[in-house]
């Protein structure tokens, strides 16, 4: 609990972003006595903050103190009084959508892409005008539930880039009682008590088949059948379900998958993820409807079915750490309606990545490249939807120079995300940095590039805001050239205007990582007469991370003091570092102790990742 005043505090930095003034203080007695309807409460302290936030008059704010809610005497109303506040704003659409949010467990991490494509699943969302995509609305959706703290502790998880959130615990209460008549829980501690006959079902470790009877729950009527960890599937689970649009039977331990899964003729979604069987049916092929098929992780799947074209309306096969899993189907070329693939094998001296030509609504992809391919054949540049793509290489060792044809490729125009995996060749592609998209690329993650010793012109990405280089062996000095430097101070030397633009480095950069450079001795500075020339660098950098790099010895005090914007440094497992700045004295310490959080470890049991 907390006092009336720290309630109005949380109120007002939420409540007045981005308003004038002159409002605020119209409107500060009436805030004041909507803080003392808080209670004390943290939470309903920021849902109030939300609400108004959306509140640009005296009256509106007036209206939210008078309203009835606050008046109700059923019980589940006084315990829900701001949400409900919040909730009756909702349209029909989002209030679908959060209620929605029932079916996780409490302190479920959700994750934000598979909740956008379950709402889809069951219709709740309407696209505004003809043509838009559904994605891009739930993720509007989305943000306006999190901009009114129905979500909280959003995190980026390892990969590229999943976002994942937390719903509060009152706040999941608040979805279970508006969902009491149609979503059940089977299994774990203190299940919500719920109507007989749901529509949703959620099962939990510790359920059991008797749970299953009929008297309890009536699986023909369910729209959605999804399990957690630990929970089970009834033996009669694939003749029973026959309104089922959600099915998710990710950690089953399904030794296979029965052919009476085609029966399920309204799926929309199937999560087969962390399941242990070889093999695909046929019948799932019958499913017509079918958007989103996920089998991650499914270690032993070994084929795709042959008649995949039959699912003409899959836009997600998400089918990573599929590592069993041979070429694939021919029919896969029907599917246009495809956004997401996720793993996509190209051998050498095939035809493999023709399958790709017509999919031009992808937006995530990735190839594993084994040997010399075709790329033109992909025709990626055409790919104009395309914000995702992971290139994994597997190229023989003698791979010196960059193959012609990673050199030769057309790389989709308005990509923003882009993972480079065991890239050969001596240096990175030209393309990277010289093609139209360098313009709206965001985030590059680098691993293990083979035979590379220079980072040079990695600079030049405009609009690039993380970088992360990992497992880098070649590579034992970081030179100027990384930050542009070299190339700066040459075109300002061949300039003969005085008036000519001051270069930047890495202009919008805000995250940099490096990881596991197994050689790297030394990291050039600037010196004296670079210092006099106007160069930019890393004008927005915030966090610098530089992990597992054993042999490095110092950092560049000159280009750090540079970067005002660095807020976060953090080493890891750098003895040679360690040695030079955590003692906190000296002449070393001095020259980063401007930075706000310097942290320095070398415990082994950090998790790199």
């Amino acid at each position: 609990m907390i006092s009336h005043s720290d309630c109005w505090l949380i109120m007002q930095r939420m409540a007045f972003a981005k308003k004038s003034g002159d409002l605020c203080k119209k409107v500060e007695r009436i805030g004041q006595k909507i803080a003392e309807k808080c209670k004390g409460l943290p939470l309903a302290a920021k849902t109030m903050g939300s609400l108004l936030r959306f509140k640009d008059t005296v009256q509106q704010w007036q209206n939210v103190l008078d309203s009835e809610i606050w008046q109700l005497e059923e019980a589940a109303v006084e315990l829900f009084p701001h949400l409900y506040l919040s909730y009756n704003e909702l349209s029909p659409e989002l209030k679908r959508c959060f209620s929605y949010c029932a079916v996780f467990p409490k302190d479920h991490k959700i994750d934000v892409e598979e909740l956008i494509r379950l709402w889809i699943a069951q219709g709740y969302v309407r696209p505004n005008r003809r043509g838009e995509r559904l994605e891009l609305v739930s993720l509007e959706y989305f943000y306006n539930l999190a901009m009114r703290s129905f979500f909280q502790e959003f995190q980026k998880a390892k990969d590229f880039p999943r976002m994942r959130c937390k719903m509060h615990d009152i706040v999941h209460d608040f979805a279970q009682f508006l969902t009491k008549s149609e979503c059940h829980v089977l299994g774990g501690i203190g299940r919500n008590s719920c109507s007989k006959r749901p529509r949703h079902l959620t099962i939990l470790g510790g359920a059991k088949e008797e749970m299953f009877s009929s008297r309890v729950v009536d699986l023909g009527r369910l729209r959605s059948f999804l399990t957690f960890p630990g929970g089970i599937v009834p033996q009669n689970l694939f003749c029973s379900l026959k309104c089922v649009r959600t099915l998710t039977l990710s950690h089953c331990w399904l030794p296979e998958v029965p052919t009476e899964i085609g029966s399920l003729i309204h799926l929309r979604h199937l999560d087969l993820s962390w399941n242990p069987f070889v093999a695909l049916p046929e019948a799932i092929c019958d499913l017509y409807y079918l958007e989103t098929l996920d089998i991650n992780n499914c270690d032993n799947l070994s084929c795709l079915p042959e008649r995949i074209e039959g699912l003409v309306h899959l836009r997600h096969l998400l089918n990573d750490i599929t590592y069993e899993l041979g070429q694939i189907p021919q029919g896969l070329r029907m599917l246009t309606s495809l956004c997401s693939l996720t793993r996509f094998i190209a051998r050498s001296n095939s035809d493999d990545l023709a399958i790709l030509k017509d999919l031009n609504q992808l937006e995530i992809l990735g190839v594993v490249i084994e040997g010399e391919v075709d790329f033109g054949s992909a025709e990626l540049g055409k790919k104009v939807n395309m914000r995702e793509m992971s290139l994994f290489f597997r190229f023989e060792a003698h791979f010196i120079e960059t193959p012609s044809c990673i050199e030769t490729m057309e790389p989709p125009p308005n990509l923003e995300e882009l993972v480079l995996i065991g890239c050969p060749g001596a240096q990175l592609p030209s393309w990277l940095v010289t093609m139209s998209h360098a313009n709206n690329l965001k985030k590059l993650y680098i691993e293990n590039p083979c035979n590379i010793s220079s980072l040079r012109a990695l600079w030049k990405l405009s609009s690039l805001e993380e970088l992360e280089l990992m497992v880098v062996e070649k590579l034992e000095c970081l030179g100027k050239e990384f930050f542009g430097v070299t190339d700066a101070l040459d075109t300002l030397s061949n300039t003969e205007s005085s008036f000519s633009a001051e270069p930047v480095a890495f202009q919008n950069l805000r995250k940099l990582h490096f990881r596991y450079f197994l050689n790297w001795t030394h990291w050039e500075d600037l010196s004296e007469d670079d210092e006099k020339v106007a160069v930019s660098i890393m004008p927005y950098l915030e966090e610098l991370k530089i992990w597992d790099c054993e042999k490095l010895e110092a950092l560049p005090h000159r280009i750090l003091k540079k970067i005002s914007s660095l807020k976060i440094l953090e080493i890891r497992r750098c003895s040679k570092l360690r040695d030079h700045y955590s003692d906190k004295t000296g002449d070393d310490w001095i020259k980063i102790s401007h930075i706000s959080r310097v942290d320095i470890s070398n415990d082994s049991s950090d998790n790199p990742h």
